[in-house]
């Protein structure tokens, strides 16, 4: 017996009762349909929920992120934005100090105050103080008047010539005592003029002078001063310890000594304070009180300065040989750092066809050490 014929059976008399049959039968059927179909089918369904699932939690993510993203700040009861504080400094900036331009004067007092400390100048006992002097001169020639500084200068010479040499002072650990000396005979230089070599072969012949190296010692009792002392000494050594210590009473001093007119104060009293100062000698005091006093007067230039050098100019007016008026030029290098003269030089004239500008009628070149022993 089949299930439709058990179900025949069991069914209770009621009305209508074949229409319930044929649909009880119908639900039936397809209950049993169901049951027949693969168990695969409807397994391969689940792995789509699954990937729905996950579409719809990263939809709702990137929902949620654009929620956020929407935010605005709120008008109120929300917490205000903290603005940037720039810090102030809790002092003002320093201004920077303004530096003075270097002057002549300002160099002066700078060499002095050096030399006023410099001991590079003191020798103990049984040393000497060496100082090598490299000399460079110009000697103008005219045909007519012969040669010499007195009879010829860049206005009228037509050859001139340069005489080279080198001399060495050896100063006694006490100044008054014994000063040696160590020389060389001249060299000759550069020559300018057509007639320059004949003139200067007749040059040397006239003064005894060869053109090659001769040493030579001899005994000093130290330079020759500008003029006697009150004690009529004309020893430098005695000349300096008898200057005034006070450098305005020391410009007065050597201005009353010389008869020159006023109006060439700054090149008497000034270039003969660099000549003296050019010794490299002389008790600290005194170069100081010398660097005081050029430190008043006008009519200095500061050319240059390079390291602890300065070089100061000093032109006065002069009328040359051949009665034109014109200028000299004096310089002097001077180390700061020590007050010591590194050189000196004097220049006639300017614009002469013969012998350039750049060099001078005379430059003297100092260097200073100390040695144990003297020739």
């Amino acid at each position: 017996m089949n299930v439709f014929e058990k179900v025949q059976e069991a069914r209770p008399e009621i009305d209508g009762a074949e229409e319930n049959i044929s649909a009880a039968r119908g639900r039936l059927l397809t209950e049993i349909h169901a049951e027949k179909r693969p168990a695969r089918s409807r397994a391969a369904r689940r792995p789509w929920i699954i990937t729905a699932g996950l579409v719809g939690a990263a939809a709702a993510v990137t929902v949620g992120v654009l929620v956020v993203g929407n935010l605005t700040t709120p008008t109120t009861g929300g917490v205000e934005a903290i603005p940037t504080v720039v810090p102030k400094p809790s002092v003002e900036p320093t201004p920077e100090p303004t530096v003075e331009p270097l002057t002549a004067s300002g160099a002066f007092s700078a060499a002095g105050a050096a030399a006023s400390t410099f001991a590079g100048l003191t020798v103990a006992p049984g040393q000497y103080l060496r100082i090598q002097v490299d000399m460079h001169d110009v000697v103008f020639s005219e045909p007519v008047f012969g040669w010499g500084e007195n009879v010829a200068d860049r206005s009228n010479a037509t050859n001139a010539w340069e005489m080279l040499g080198t001399s060495e002072i050896y100063v006694p650990a006490d100044q008054h005592g014994e000063w040696r000396y160590l020389g060389t005979s001249s060299q000759t230089g550069n020559l300018y003029g057509p007639e320059a070599q004949q003139r200067m072969e007749q040059y040397l012949q006239e003064l005894g002078l060869g053109s090659g190296p001769s040493p030579a010692t001899g005994q000093l009792g130290g330079p020759s001063a500008p003029w006697p002392t009150p004690d009529g000494s004309i020893l430098l050594v005695d000349f300096l310890e008898s200057m005034p210590t006070d450098p305005a009473e020391l410009i007065t001093w050597i201005d009353d000594q010389q008869d020159t007119p006023p109006e060439s104060q700054n090149a008497k009293v000034g270039w003969l304070l660099l000549e003296l100062l050019a010794e490299n000698v002389g008790s600290a005091g005194a170069r100081s009180t010398m660097y005081a006093a050029l430190s008043m007067l006008d009519g200095f230039e500061l050319v240059s300065v390079a390291g602890n050098e300065f070089t100061v100019a000093l032109v006065t007016p002069i009328d040359d040989l051949s009665g034109n008026p014109s200028t000299v030029r004096r310089t002097a290098r001077i180390d700061m750092s020590t007050g010591i003269v590194n050189e000196t030089t004097i220049t006639s004239g300017s614009g002469s066809a013969l012998v350039p500008d750049a060099v001078p009628d005379s430059r003297r070149s100092y260097s200073v050490s100390i040695v144990p022993t003297a020739p």
